[in-house]
């Protein structure tokens, strides 16, 4: 199933970056989203960035999907991020694994300048459940779950930018 979100922010790709990559504001984000708890880790090489993030969330997903996944749904992300072009801009990849089930997402994100100092995160992606006969509707409880994610981190992003943090 295709993912696809646009996350817009009042910044320059140079602070919404700066924002991305800081610890406080990634576990901010994640405990928005109701997580249980997390571990974070960004790690620099020069100018090239990896985030490595586990996410244990509670089952708030349909019963036939808690049978696959049991008590917490840990999801363990990767993002990594290449070095920044002349105008600020930047793209990365995304992968998403959840343990102890066959469910995996993996993709793209683009930052860019949208005019003035304005800035757009693009994540496009796939999420695949290899789960016979019941993948689809699995993904189809996730890709909502992923995408309410991406509203509460876009929600996040704009306080912590504006100094509401």
């Amino acid at each position: 199933m295709d993912l696809y979100s646009e996350l817009r922010f009042d910044a320059d790709p140079a602070a919404v970056f700066a924002m991305l990559t800081d610890e406080a504001y990634i576990g901010k984000k994640t405990m928005a989203a109701n997580a249980i708890r997390h571990e974070v880790s960004v790690r620099r090489d020069g100018d090239r960035v990896t985030i490595d993030l586990l996410r244990v969330m509670p089952p708030d997903v349909p019963d036939f999907v808690r049978r696959f996944v049991g008590e917490t749904i840990d999801i363990k992300q990767k993002d990594v991020w290449s070095p920044a072009a002349a105008d600020g801009s930047r793209e990365g990849s995304i992968a998403l694994e959840m343990s102890g089930a066959p469910v995996k997402a993996t993709g793209t994100m683009t930052l860019s300048a949208n005019g003035g100092a304005s800035t757009v995160l693009t994540i496009k992606g796939v999420l695949k459940a290899s789960v016979p006969l019941v993948g689809g509707r699995i993904e189809q409880a996730l890709h909502h779950g992923l995408t309410e994610a991406a509203k509460i981190e876009e929600r996040v992003g704009r306080d912590w930018l504006a100094g509401r943090r």
